[in-house]
């Protein structure tokens, strides 16, 4: 799929550089891409392959197939092309560890690989992964019955002395010569032996490799139980999948020196298959503000995916629901370089709020009404009313609306009055830019939210002067 998304340099993937470029827009920081996964662990490189990349499949006897992973990628110089068509963004490579470590060449094979990744991105390079997901590598065939973390940290500390000395020791490029490795990268907490606290003891950073820390963390699979109310739209639900990973946090943030905690890989559904009236709909993107806004409040970092680059399905390249949260999270953040994000507690569990601080001030709030509601409800649509406080230097406050038809809805869905979607390889935007101006009273603004419904509200003095007139609806 990376070569996909990101074209190549002859076909660039024009769309999905758009997106990034929208993103951008928002933020002045280009979105930060991981190369890396079950797949990533199964790479060959062959300097002679005409073709940049193309999958295997072992139809009989993999475990994987059914979840659309291939038993092998094989890759050739073609394939690095991609890593050309997003100038500016950082990138972190994961260097395979998995279904061919311990064979003839595996170990030069994936230095080979890593080196050519580092010669192409440069000094955007921000870090090696090694392996994916060793707590499920016995699962994935990769190692046999009882394979051990204790294993895995000496393993791990083997790959990173060979990339340290062979590709980092004399690099061009100002990156770190040692603690340039992000490890663990562990499906999740289910199997406590699988800790960073317990891979700390066990010297995974005994020689000074470690840059990060990784976990993967998915809301829920496709279950029968699951419900997009339930499980998604429903901020107790998303607080404890991202709270669940404090004493990790804890751990890394103790450690000398301190080590960034970050969900390397997450989404509304593990499988990423057969979920769209899930993963495809508005109320995932109502959902995705509150895991972003969440782990922002954590101290966790991850990304998530809003788009489909190439014809799937029988379908275009498209826009899907979750991008527009992404879109709405760039918002919130902006150009400011010091944010800071609370979430606000004592809600009901349909309500997620947060109050967004600038440099400790504050300057914005977010209110998410995750109360289900569709089009083919049998009842209009409700309507709560929301009171914020402010400080009394805010008189007036600028009101955007993440907005849909309802919970369920793959299309039609509009951010402070715009839509984007893809025309004739490129992403198009449409609508205009639309606000609501409500004025406060004694340190209080009210305001109504319909269900299925999400706001950012950012606070203004009396000396501030927006956009023209015709740009705004005024409120109470």
């Amino acid at each position: 799929m990376f070569g996909l998304r990101l074209g190549n340099s002859t076909h660039p993937n024009l769309f999905s550089r758009d997106i990034f470029d929208l993103l951008y827009s928002k933020t002045g920081s280009r979105p930060f891409i991981r190369v890396g996964g079950t797949s990533t662990d199964r790479v060959w490189y062959n300097a002679s392959q005409e073709i940049g990349a193309y999958n295997w499949w072992n139809t009989t006897e993999s475990f994987t197939t059914q979840y659309g992973i291939p038993d092998m990628v094989y890759i050739g110089p073609g394939f690095f092309d991609g890593f050309h068509n997003f100038p500016g963004t950082r990138w972190s490579w994961q260097l395979n560890m998995g279904n061919t470590f311990g064979k003839k060449g595996g170990l030069e094979n994936a230095l080979e690989v890593a080196k050519i990744v580092m010669d192409n991105v440069k000094d955007k390079l921000e870090s090696f992964e090694i392996g994916n997901e060793p707590d499920l590598m016995v699962r994935f065939g990769h190692r046999s019955e009882g394979y051990s973390l204790k294993e895995y940290v000496k393993e791990w500390n083997q790959y990173a002395t060979k990339a340290s000395k062979h590709i980092l020791k004399h690099n061009k490029y100002g990156l770190a010569k040692k603690r340039f490795f992000q490890g663990l990268l562990v499906a999740g907490t289910k199997e406590p032996e699988w800790s960073i606290e317990e891979a700390l003891l066990d010297g995974l950073d005994q020689n000074g490799f470690l840059k990060s820390v990784s976990y993967h963390q998915y809301a829920a699979r496709n279950e029968p139980w699951v419900r997009l109310q339930n499980s998604y739209m429903n901020h107790t639900a998303n607080a404890a999948n991202v709270t669940q990973y404090k004493s990790a946090i804890e751990a890394c943030h103790e450690h000398e020196p301190k080590l960034p905690f970050v969900l390397g890989e997450t989404n509304s559904n593990s499988y990423n298959l057969n979920m769209s009236q899930i993963e495809g709909v508005f109320g995932s993107a109502l959902w995705l503000i509150d895991h972003l806004l969440m782990g922002m409040a954590t101290g966790t970092t991850f990304g998530y995916s809003g788009w489909v680059p190439v014809p799937q399905d029988g379908r275009e390249p498209h826009v899907r629901a979750p991008l527009y949260g992404q879109i709405f999270a760039a918002d919130v953040l902006g150009h400011h370089s010091k944010v800071q994000v609370y979430p606000i507690p004592q809600l009901p569990w349909n309500v997620s709020a947060y109050g967004i601080y600038e440099s400790r001030n504050l300057a914005k709030y977010v209110v998410i009404n995750f109360d289900e509601w569709n089009s083919t409800t049998r009842y209009e649509r409700p309507v709560q009313q929301f009171s914020l406080e402010v400080p009394l230097w805010a008189d007036k406050v600028e009101v955007q609306r993440l907005t849909g038809s309802g919970a369920s809805a793959d299309e039609g869905i509009q951010w402070a009055g715009q839509s984007w979607n893809y025309t004739d390889g490129r992403l198009v935007e449409k609508g205009s830019k639309h606000w609501e101006l409500y004025a406060t009273k004694n340190g209080v603004v009210e305001l109504d939210l319909k269900s299925s419904e999400a706001v950012l509200v950012t606070l203004k003095s009396a000396g501030w002067r927006g956009g023209t007139r015709s740009e705004y609806e005024y409120g109470p």
